[in-house]
C-alpha cells in the first residue's frame, strides 16, 4: 500500500505526493523509472524531490491509502539494460582501459560515454564480444551491502562518489566487475540474453558515445532489422545477400538520371529566357521577372536573364527567393520586414528570400 498525502495539479498535469513509495524515481543513477498504478491511476513518471515521491499520473485521486502495482516487466527490461552496461563498461576497461564517464538509459536504447575521442572499431566489437561472453556464462549478479569504511576491501571500477553517505551498495558480477550501483540489475547474466552496440558517435570534442540494446530489446530490434532488410530485398527483386549490390546500382542510375534531369532544366531554362523576358513587369524603369511554380527550371533562369537590368523573384509555396544585380536586395527585404514583423527572411546583396504569409502585389510596392 502506499500513502497519498497531497495530489498537486499543475496546469494540465497531476501529482501524487507520497512520503514512501516502491516506484523507482526516474533519472534516479541515469535509470528509467518504474510505471505502473496508484490504485486506478496509470503512473506515467516519477520524480524524488525534497525529500518526498513525486507521481505523475493520469487521473485525478484523493489523498488516502491506495494499492500500488509495478510493472515488473518493464523493470525486467531496465534490470537486463542496467546490468549490461556494467558489463560493457567493464569489457572497455579491461580491453582498452578505457573509461565510462556517462551513462543514460531512454526508453528505446542505452548510452555510455567513452574518454576517447575516436574509439577503434576492433576494440569495439572485442568489447561487445566479451560482453557477450560473460553474458553466456551465467555469473551471478550480487547485491553487497557494505559501509564506506569497508569499501577499501573491494576492487571497484569506478571510485565512489563523495557524495555517498551511510550504506554502499556494490553490485558484484562473478569476479568480472564490481561498481557502486543503486539501480535494478538482473539475478544472473544469463538472464540478459545479449547485448548489441547499434550505432556511436562522437560528442563533447574528446568523447565517443556508444547506443546499445540488451535482452529482449536486442531481440525486437534484430526481428525489425530483418523485417526491413527482407522488405528492401523484395523491393530490390534480389536475394538478401545481393542487396546491398543491388542497392548501389539504383543510387548510381538515379545519380545519372539526376544529372540527365538537372540539364534538362537548364535547357529549358535558357531557351524560354528571353520569353520570359519580354512579358516582364516594368516597375520604375526596372523589369520584374515573377515566376510561381514548384518546376525545377526556375533555379536555371537567373544564369540566362540579365540580372544586371532585372529583379527576378521566383515563388515557391510561400517562399519568394529574390535575385538581382541591379537592386540591393538586403536592403528590400529589410525594408519588407520592418513593415511585416511576421515575415521571416534575409540574404545579402545580389539575393536573398522571404517567407511567410505575403502577396507579391505587396512586395512589388517596395520596389
Amino acid at each position: 500500500m502506499i500513502e497519498i498525502i497531497d495530489v498537486i495539479k499543475e496546469k494540465k498535469k497531476i501529482y501524487a505526493v507520497s512520503e514512501k513509495s516502491s516506484f523507482y524515481p526516474d533519472g534516479k543513477g541515469g535509470q528509467l523509472g518504474d510505471r505502473g498504478n496508484i490504485g486506478d491511476a496509470n503512473v506515467l513518471f516519477v520524480e524524488f524531490k525534497n525529500g518526498k515521491y513525486y507521481h505523475l499520473i493520469d487521473k485525478e485521486i484523493t489523498p488516502g491509502k491506495y494499492e500500488e502495482i509495478i510493472d515488473l516487466d518493464r523493470r525486467f527490461d531496465i534490470s537486463q539494460q542496467h546490468t549490461a552496461q556494467h558489463i560493457l563498461s567493464a569489457a572497455f576497461e579491461k580491453i582498452a582501459d578505457l573509461d565510462t564517464v556517462g551513462f543514460r538509459m531512454a526508453e528505446e536504447y542505452t548510452t555510455i560515454d567513452l574518454e576517447i575521442p575516436n574509439l577503434p572499431e576492433n576494440v569495439e566489437k572485442e568489447a561487445e564480444r566479451l560482453s557477450n561472453e560473460i553474458i553466456q556464462k551465467c555469473l551471478n549478479v550480487e547485491e553487497i551491502i557494505t559501509t564506506k569504511d569497508e569499501i577499501s576491501k573491494y576492487n571497484l571500477r569506478k571510485e565512489l562518489s563523495n557524495k555517498v553517505h551511510g550504506n554502499v551498495r556494490l553490485i558484484k558480477i562473478g569476479d568480472f566487475d564490481i561498481n557502486p550501483c543503486g539501480g535494478f540489475h538482473v539475478k544472473n547474466t544469463g538472464e540478459i540474453g545479449l547485448v548489441k552496440i547499434i550505432a556511436k558517435e562522437k560528442v563533447k570534442g574528446n568523447l565517443t558515445r556508444l547506443y546499445f540494446l540488451a535482452g529482449n530489446r536486442a531481440i525486437n530490434d534484430y526481428d525489425n532489422r530483418i523485417k526491413i532488410t527482407k522488405s528492401i530485398s523484395n523491393l530490390m527483386t534480389a536475394k538478401v545477400e545481393e542487396t546491398p549490390k543491388r542497392v548501389e546500382e539504383v543510387i548510381n542510375k538515379m545519380k545519372e538520371y539526376k544529372s540527365k534531369y538537372e540539364k534538362l532544366n537548364e535547357k529549358f531554362a535558357e531557351l524560354i529566357a528571353n520569353d520570359i523576358l519580354n512579358k516582364a513587369e516594368i516597375i520604375n524603369d526596372t523589369k520584374i521577372v515573377y515566376i510561381d511554380t514548384k518546376e525545377d527550371y526556375i533555379n536555371y533562369l537567373p544564369k540566362f536573364l540579365p540580372m544586371d537590368e532585372i529583379i527576378y523573384i521566383a515563388k515557391v509555396d510561400n517562399r519568394f527567393e529574390i535575385s538581382s544585380k541591379k537592386i540591393n536586395c538586403k536592403e528590400l527585404i529589410k525594408n519588407i520586414k520592418e513593415d511585416h514583423p511576421e515575415i521571416k527572411g534575409g540574404g545579402g546583396e545580389n539575393r536573398g528570400s522571404i517567407v511567410g504569409n505575403i502577396d507579391i502585389s505587396e512586395i512589388k510596392k517596395y520596389i
